[in-house]
This record gives C-alpha cells, structure tokens and sequence, in this order.
C-alpha cells in the first residue's frame, strides 16, 4: 500500500478526472464499493486498487491477494481522493481492471445482441438484467456504447464480470453464422405495417422458451435495423395497455427474458 498526498501524484493518471474522462482504453474503472469487491472476486485482470483508508482497512486481504504488486494500492485522504477523481462519493473505492473481449465463436448461447444502444447507463442495467435473467453471452455491434465505460460497469453492479462479451463489425453476418450455429433468433420490436414481418411476428407469450437463444434488442427511439428484422426467425413484441407503445429498453429486455429463459 502507497499513501497519496496530493491528486496530481502521476500514478493515479487513470483517476484523474473521471467525471470528463470516457476515452478509449484496455482498461476499465469499476466504481462503487460493490462493484470493485466483485471486479477484486472476478478472474479480471486488476492493475490498482483507490480507496480511502476506511476501504483499505476493510478489504485489505482481499487486495493484497488480488494484486500482482501490493503498492499498486493507493489510499489517500477523501479530500485528496474526491479531488483527483474530480467529483464528490459516498464510498472512496474504486479499482482499474483490464477489459476482456470473447471471440464470437466462443460465445455460448443464450446469446444477447446489442444493436446501437449508446447511452451508458442503458448498457448497464442491460448486461445487469442479462446476468439476472440467465443470459451468457452478449455481442455487441460497433455503434453501440462500450460495456467497459466507467457509468456503465457501476450500473451492471458487477454484472459484467460474469458475462462473456465480444464486438462485431458486421452484426447481419454474425447473426448468420450464428444462425449455422442452429441458433433461434428473437429480435424484440414493436409489430408494424410489414406483410413479411407480421407473418413472424409473436407476443413472449406465444414463442415460448427457445433452444439456442439469440435475443436482439435496439435502441428506443429507432428500434432494431431492418435487415435485422428481415433475418430475425421471430419478431417478439411485449403487449401492453393504455396507449402504452414502448418501455425503456432494459425493462423491456427483463420481461422478455422473464418469459424466454
């Protein structure tokens, strides 16, 4: 363990700021005592440990057995801590962890697509529901939001860590190959004026529990892509009453996967 006596110490460079700082990396912020206990229980890599000296007396076994290098641990005053992160906490705990990617082939079904769903915090209720509900793997295209930003890894509470994760850049030749996998695709939208699609078209309460699960879902305000509709084995659709047409995409994806797995 390391003492930190002023925020501008250059080995907390990956705290500095968070609350402006969402840049592209390998490595990730778990934030929230929870959620940095988990990433410490995980088999993530964990390059530091942050804490105030509460946090440090409460976990230290727990990070000395974790970290490769003990004085990767780095335990300052709250002042100190809230400033170099640069806003105010309820807990000063928080650990860097290495991202780990999954290749598509080593996803294992029931599978979760992610169709440009860019609002961070959606993305982590998102992969916490996924985990709740079962879900094992999730494939993301390259218009959505990353799994690993700091908001969306504190939302999933840690349910990350138990989720393989893998990015496509062609999400319709994923879905194919997934498909020679004998996968069952469900993609979640709303019915509209299409003969095609209305022929496919289910309630979760008439397709049931599929083998081979790969459920789509899309972001509110312009849903699923239509070629991915067009490829989709069944369009699922939550009914709902009073003029309701949409829920919030994570409370939707819960339904479903209430009524699929």
């Amino acid at each position: 363990m390391q003492k930190i006596f002023t925020p501008h110490d250059e080995r907390l460079s990956d705290y500095h700021l968070l609350k402006a700082k969402e840049s592209p990396s390998e490595s990730f912020i778990a934030d929230h005592e929870k959620t940095a206990v988990r990433l410490l229980l995980s088999d993530f890599a964990v390059t530091s440990v942050f804490c105030t000296e509460k946090y440090w007396l409460k976990h230290k076994d727990l990070i000395e057995r974790k970290l490769i290098d003990p004085n990767q641990c780095f335990v300052a005053d709250k002042s100190i801590f809230e400033e170099t992160i640069g806003f105010h906490v309820h807990q000063g705990f928080m650990a860097v962890g290495k991202q780990r990617w999954a290749t598509e082939e080593n996803l294992t079904f029931p599978i979760l697509i992610i169709n440009s769903i860019v609002d961070s915090e959606n993305i982590g209720s998102i992969l916490r529901n996924a985990a709740a509900f079962g879900i094992q793997s999730i494939l993301l295209d390259a218009k959505s939001a990353s799994p690993y930003l700091r908001r969306s890894v504190r939302v999933s509470m840690g349910a990350i860590f138990q989720l393989e994760l893998a990015k496509t850049t062609s999400l319709l030749d994923s879905i194919k190959r997934l498909k020679e996998r004998s996968a069952n695709t469900i993609a979640m939208a709303l019915p509209k004026e299409n003969a095609y699609h209305l022929q496919k078209t289910k309630t979760i309460h008439e397709i049931g529990k599929p083998k081979n699960l790969v459920l789509v879902i899309g972001n509110e305000a312009d849903g699923i892509e239509e070629t991915i509709l067009d490829i989709a084995d069944v369009i699922g659709y939550i009914p709902m009453k009073n003029q309701i047409d949409s829920l919030n995409v994570s409370h939707a994806l819960a339904v479903a996967l209430s009524h699929l797995l």
